[in-house]
């Protein structure tokens, strides 16, 4: 299999020099190469042949049409309130990601067509096949064609390919997975890890704490994700979401599986009982050109570091968090700044599905932002609260310098400054902390001559493994560290006695159960800078794992990770530890000893029948870390993406022509003078990334204007 140089140059072992990092990046990525006997077999089918070929693959679009008909009838789609509705908040496709994906759907079907009746029958392989038909257009004059070029021309900001480190690992070359006869399943994954971690985990609960991090490091990891990834699910062709389990948690009869479905089965047993089953559709696909080819996967988010996850992905998400007045952003205001809350949403998408998974007639809290992943659970909901908060102080702050802006003037600015001062802190004070000092600056001194553009894309590898790193480091709950405080942590109140815990983490995904406050969220914000992180490793608490014998009661993140990384077409971890580290080909398990602790490496050896098996989010999470919160792979993944993020905002600065001024009124601002001007808090942390302690001072917020 073919490899991406640039990235197998760069290691996390040991830093080089910022200038041979960027020329690291820019190296050219290698291709399958076609044989002249098959490019030469391919280019004898004539025009009609290959109208053919599409017509045929548009027929099997027809008849998934009709089955999607018959599910329909049967009622059976995504419920309100249900644990597949929990997924579907976490993968919300909107209207313009349909349309991409049902486009590039009906190009896969028609190369998949040409591979099985033109590739197959003279034994040309499906990597050999698909670096032929990612060079084919398709046919002049055929609809489909005429459909993706009218697409390409009112492409949008967002939605586009995820691009590859490595290239596709998939079955047939284009897009069939690896089935559970060769691999282990998902959810069995997820289950081995959990008991073989909690055999001794009681014993050893500190051994599972980070020593100087917080939970904010855990948290700001998912914002950054929201901002710069978003995977999302396929729909029927008519919007509906698609459901691959029955009402019971069990796998749906054969005459009712969508081609779409790759349901997270449990091991039916005499230990489990019947099968149970946890819904999983496969990622919306992208259109990159008009040419045949294998899966791409669509990422509706921008791939820059916007605050889009706030303001919206399109103008059109933007405008509904507007108020047109002053500035401002939609809130829930409760009379002063520093009690707003984000605004509550009563929108549904077409088919009924609101951001919480709350169901038809529940009257509940939920929160509206330019991303559905907003509720996914008070962590999320905190730092939107924060930079909402910001930006409508900041709006006001500019409206009092300058009184003749307009609105437009006065939003634009106000979101400029917003999200230079949100680069800003996670570029110089959450990536230290994640990659290590060093490596976090030699990522920050990747530069390129401006004349060369910088691909906007993001990495499937980065996408759908190493930013969801974080969920290793959340506990099942947060506790209220307020109420052993000697000094009130909040300005201006007393606390009184509360709860030992602030909420459970399992009860609150996509399920806003908490009463929300101004006072509550300090409350939370207190907590996050005093509780210590996870470290990140290979267990997951359990309240975002499902390990029970019964009927799961809320999803089983590692499984969804594993399952879509699978649907993704990643390389096994070998592959990439082969690239990031330099140690050459990897040829037994002993040559994970070097990264992966010996205690995670049994239990490795125990689930997959192979090395060469290990899926990399699972690697990922098992290694040593280096220097920073992450080991040597996901540390190569994250700064080869960092890099490419950084260099994109040196070449498209986010401040607008007539606020560039504004820049320098700002440079002030860090994290911890964010989080003063944006809550009641009296103190905060100098690095609101690390536990307040003798090298990390307390900032009096009352001394912060």
């Amino acid at each position: 299999m073919f490899l991406n140089i640039y990235l197998c140059m760069l290691t996390v072992v040991i830093a080089t020099s910022a200038s041979s990092l960027t020329n690291r990046l820019e190296l050219p990525h290698p291709r399958e190469v076609v044989s002249p006997d098959v490019q030469a077999l391919l280019d004898g089918l004539s025009t009609q042949k290959w109208q053919e070929l599409v017509s045929s693959g548009l027929d099997s679009i027809n008849r998934q049409k009709r089955l999607e008909e018959n599910l329909l009838s049967s009622e059976i789609t995504v419920r309100n309130g249900s644990l597949s509705h929990v997924q579907l908040l976490d993968t919300l496709p909107n209207r313009a990601s349909n349309e991409d994906s049902e486009i590039a759907l009906k190009i896969l079907k028609s190369s998949l067509f040409v591979y099985n009746t033109q590739c197959l029958p003279h034994d040309i392989g499906g990597e050999e096949c698909r670096a032929y038909l990612e060079n084919k257009p398709l046919p002049e004059g055929s609809g489909l064609r005429s459909e993706c070029l009218k697409l390409l021309k009112s492409k949008r900001e967002g939605h586009h390919a995820f691009r590859r480190l490595l290239d596709a690992h998939y079955k047939n070359g284009f897009y069939e997975t690896f089935t559970e006869d060769r691999l282990p399943a998902p959810w069995s994954i997820s289950v081995a890890l959990y008991e073989a971690d909690n055999i001794q985990k009681a014993k050893q609960a500190r051994d599972h704490a980070d020593v100087n991090l917080n939970l904010g490091i855990a948290q700001w990891a998912q914002f950054v994700e929201h901002d710069l990834s978003k995977p999302v699910s396929q729909s029927m062709s008519n919007g509906s979401p698609i459901e691959c389990c029955n009402r019971d948690q069990n796998k749906l009869q054969p005459r009712h599986n969508h081609p779409a479905c790759a349901p997270i089965v449990s091991q039916a047993s005499g230990r489990y009982g019947r099968a149970n089953c946890l819904n999983y559709v496969r990622s919306a696909l992208a259109v990159a050109d008009c040419n045949f080819g294998g899966a791409e996967q669509l990422n509706q988010a921008t791939g820059y570091l916007d605050l889009s996850q706030l303001y919206g992905f399109t103008p059109a998400a933007e405008r509904k968090m507007r108020t047109f007045v002053r500035g401002n952003l939609k809130s829930t205001s409760n009379g002063a700044h520093l009690n707003d809350l984000l605004p509550m949403t009563s929108d549904t998408d077409d088919k009924g599905h609101s951001f919480c998974a709350w169901g038809a007639s529940a009257n509940a809290t939920c929160f509206a932002a330019g991303d559905s992943r907003v509720n996914s659970n008070p962590y999320s909901i905190l730092v939107y609260t924060i930079f909402m908060r910001n930006h409508n102080r900041l709006a006001a702050e500019l409206m009092e310098r300058y009184p003749s802006w307009s609105d437009e003037k006065l939003f634009q600015s106000a979101k400029a400054v917003n999200v230079d001062i949100y680069r800003r802190v996670i570029m110089r004070e959450w990536l230290p902390e994640v990659l290590g000092s060093q490596l976090a600056t030699e990522v920050l001194a990747t530069h390129q001559p401006s004349s060369r553009q910088s691909t906007p894309e993001i990495s499937n590898e980065f996408g759908v493994a190493a930013s969801r790193f974080y969920f290793s480091m959340l506990p099942n709950e947060l506790h209220n560290l307020a109420k052993n405080d000697d000094d009130n942590y909040v300005r201006n109140t007393v606390t009184p006695t509360a709860p030992t815990d602030l909420f459970v983490l399992k009860d609150q995904i996509y399920r806003p159960r908490i009463q929300y406050t101004a006072k509550k969220l300090d409350q939370i914000l207190h907590s996050v800078l005093n509780q210590r992180a996870l470290k990140m490793d290979s267990s997951y608490a359990g309240g975002v794992v499902w390990h029970e014998n019964t009927k799961p009661g809320h999803a089983d993140i590692l499984a969804f990770d594993i399952q879509r990384g699978r649907d993704h077409g990643l390389q096994p971890y070998c592959k990439y530890l082969e690239v990031c580290s330099q140690i050459g080909p990897v040829t037994g398990w002993s040559d994970f000893e070097k990264f992966i602790p010996r205690n995670a490496l049994d239990k490795m050896k125990n689930i997959y029948s192979s090395w060469t098996e290990v899926d990399l989010i699972v690697g990922g999470i098992a290694e040593r870390t280096v220097n920073g919160t992450v080991g040597a792979t996901f540390g190569c993944i994250l700064s080869e993406q960092f890099a490419k993020v950084h260099q994109r905002h040196l070449q498209e600065p986010a401040l607008p022509p007539w606020s560039a001024s504004l820049l320098e009124d700002y440079r002030y601002m860090n994290g911890s003078k964010l989080l003063c001007l944006n809550s009641e808090l009296r103190a905060t942390p100098q690095n609101i990334f690390q536990l307040p302690s003798a090298s990390n001072q307390l900032i009096d917020c009352d001394n912060v204007v």
